[in-house]
C-alpha cells in the first residue's frame, strides 16, 4: 500500500509508533466506546493510540468494451474518514494520551489484520455502519479475531462504564468454587441466580489450564487495572445420548481433574503475580452460556481464540455468534496456537502479556 493510501493526520504523534493501541474508527457510537475503553487502556498502557479510518471504493463495471475508463472521486467519502479520526484524535489528546491516525482504503478486517502486526492491542465497537464491527459481526466474523497478531477487544454498543449491572439467570451451574462451599441445586430447576463478577476480568481456560496464553493476557490485564481476576472453567456431564453413559466415579474423576487444573492456575498465577486476587470456578453446562453471562457483571472477559474441548473454537466456528454479538463487556480474544500446548512441553517460554 502505497504512502497516498495512508496521509497521517498532521496533528498526529510520530508515525508508525511500535506497540500502540490500534483503535477501528467508523464515527459510529459503537467505535466511540470502542474508543473510550481504548484510552483507558492506553493510559494503563503507557502507549499511544493509534486510530485507523478504512473505507472501500466501489467498483464500476464496463457495459461494453469500448467504454473508457472513469476514474472514481472518493474525495467525499476521504473528507468524511479524515473529519472524523480528527474528532477521535482530540479526545485522545484531551485525554491525555498520545495519537496518530491513518487512513486505509481496503477492506476493514483487512486493515485492522495488516495494523495488528505493529500493534499491541486491537480495538473495535460491535457495530457500527458497515465498517470494522461489521466486518467482525457479519459473514466473516472470525476474521480479526482468527487472525489478528494481537489480542483484539471488541467494545460492545451498549457498554457503559459505570452502568449498573444485572446478572441474568443462567442453566450452567458451578460445581466446584474457590474457598466456597456450592450447594447442591435443585433438579426440577431449569435456571438459577448468575454469578456476579462486579469488577473483576474474567477469564474462561480450557484444557490448558495453567499454560493458556489468555490467562496470562488476563492476569497482566487485571494487574494493570488493579481489578481481581476470576478464572471460569466448564466441563459438561449432560448425558446426550447412549454412546456416553458415565458412572458416578467417571463424573467425580471429570470434576475433580478440572478442579485441580484451577487450583495449579492459581497457584501459577500467585506465584508471578503475589499481590492478584485471584479466584476460580468450575461450572457445569455450555461454554457460550457461561462466557455470556459472566460478561453481565464483568468489567472484561478474555477469552482465548482456539483451544481443547470446552472453549475450543469457541470464537472461530459456529458458535461464535453466541458469544461477541451478545457479550455486555469488553471482550479480549487471545490467540492460541494450535500447538501451544506441545510448544510448552517442549520448552518454550511462556508468551508475553500486555
Amino acid at each position: 500500500m502505497n504512502e497516498q493510501d495512508r496521509p497521517l493526520n498532521t496533528d498526529a504523534s510520530p508515525a508508525g509508533e511500535p506497540e500502540a493501541v490500534v483503535v477501528g474508527i467508523d464515527g459510529s457510537p459503537p467505535s466511540r466506546n470502542a474508543l473510550a475503553w481504548a484510552i483507558q487502556e492506553a493510559r494503563s498502557l503507557n502507549k499511544p493510540i493509534r486510530l485507523v479510518g478504512a473505507y472501500t471504493i466501489p467498483s464500476v463495471a464496463a457495459a461494453a468494451i469500448d467504454v473508457s475508463y472513469v476514474p472514481i472521486d472518493d474525495t467525499s467519502i476521504r473528507a468524511a474518514v479524515t473529519n472524523t479520526l480528527k474528532e477521535a484524535a482530540a479526545e485522545v489528546r484531551a485525554a491525555g494520551v498520545p495519537v496518530e491516525a491513518v487512513i486505509e482504503i481496503g477492506d476493514a478486517a483487512g486493515v485492522l489484520i495488516d495494523e495488528s502486526k505493529s500493534g499491541l492491542l486491537n480495538v473495535v465497537g460491535s457495530r457500527g455502519r458497515g465498517g470494522f464491527a461489521g466486518r467482525l459481526l457479519g459473514t466473516v466474523s472470525s476474521a480479526l479475531p482468527a487472525h489478528s497478531a494481537c489480542p483484539t477487544v471488541v467494545v460492545p454498543a451498549s457498554w457503559e462504564a459505570d452502568a449498573e449491572k444485572t446478572a441474568h439467570p443462567t442453566s450452567s451451574r458451578p460445581i466446584r468454587q474457590d474457598g466456597v462451599e456450592i450447594e447442591e441445586p435443585d433438579p426440577d430447576t431449569e435456571a438459577i441466580e448468575g454469578i456476579r463478577f462486579d469488577g473483576k476480568v474474567v477469564v474462561g481456560v480450557d484444557s490448558l489450564g495453567a499454560e493458556s496464553p489468555a490467562l496470562w493476557k488476563a492476569a497482566r490485564l487485571a494487574v494493570r487495572r488493579g481489578s481481581p481476576l476470576h478464572i471460569v472453567a466448564v466441563i459438561t456431564t449432560t448425558v446426550i445420548g447412549p454412546e456416553w453413559l458415565p458412572s458416578t466415579a467417571d463424573l467425580e474423576r471429570l470434576v475433580n481433574e478440572g478442579a485441580d487444573k484451577l487450583v495449579v492456575a492459581k497457584q501459577r498465577l500467585k506465584d508471578e503475580f503475589p499481590n492478584l486476587d485471584v479466584t476460580w470456578t468450575l461450572f457445569d453446562g455450555q461454554p457460550a452460556e457461561v462466557l455470556v453471562r459472566a460478561s453481565d457483571t464483568a468489567d472484561v472477559l478474555v477469552i482465548g481464540s482456539r483451544g481443547r474441548g470446552g472453549f475450543a473454537g469457541l470464537l472461530l466456528g459456529s458458535t461464535s455468534q453466541s458469544v461477541l454479538p451478545y457479550s455486555q463487556c469488553p471482550t479480549m480474544v487471545v490467540r492460541v496456537a494450535r500447538d501451544h500446548g506441545r510448544r510448552r512441553q517442549d520448552g518454550e517460554i511462556p508468551e508475553p502479556g500486555l
